[in-house]
C-alpha cells in the first residue's frame, strides 16, 4: 500500500495511524532505501513498518509478515538500532 505524497510523520495533536492498509507481499531487500519501525501509541494502535524504495515510493509493510519480521530483526541487529529511530538499510 503506497502512502500519498506528503503523509510524513502525523503533525502535533493529530492521533491516526500512517497506515490505513499494510502489504504482506515480498519486496526484494535490494529494492528498499529505508525502513522505518513506528511502534504503537496514542497515534495508532498497532505498529507500522514503512518502506521507502530507491525511486522515492512510500510503502506501507504488514509487521507480521514473516520476511518483514527478518528485515526488522536483522535491522535492529546491525545498526543496534531502537524503535521509534530511522534506520536506513
Amino acid at each position: 500500500y503506497l502512502l500519498k505524497q506528503g503523509s510524513g510523520a502525523p503533525l502535533a495533536g493529530e492521533l491516526r495511524c500512517r497506515c490505513p492498509r499494510a502489504v504482506s507481499q515480498v519486496i526484494p531487500p535490494r529494492l528498499l532505501a529505508r525502513v522505518e519501525l513506528v511502534a504503537e501509541g496514542p497515534h495508532c494502535a498497532v505498529p507500522e513498518v514503512i518502506a521507502t524504495t530507491k525511486q522515492g515510493q512510500t510503502i506501507c509493510l504488514s509487521p507480521s509478515a514473516p520476511w518483514v519480521k527478518l528485515i526488522l530483526t536483522r535491522i535492529l541487529k546491525r545498526y543496534h538500532c531502537v524503535p521509534l529511530i530511522h534506520c536506513s538499510l
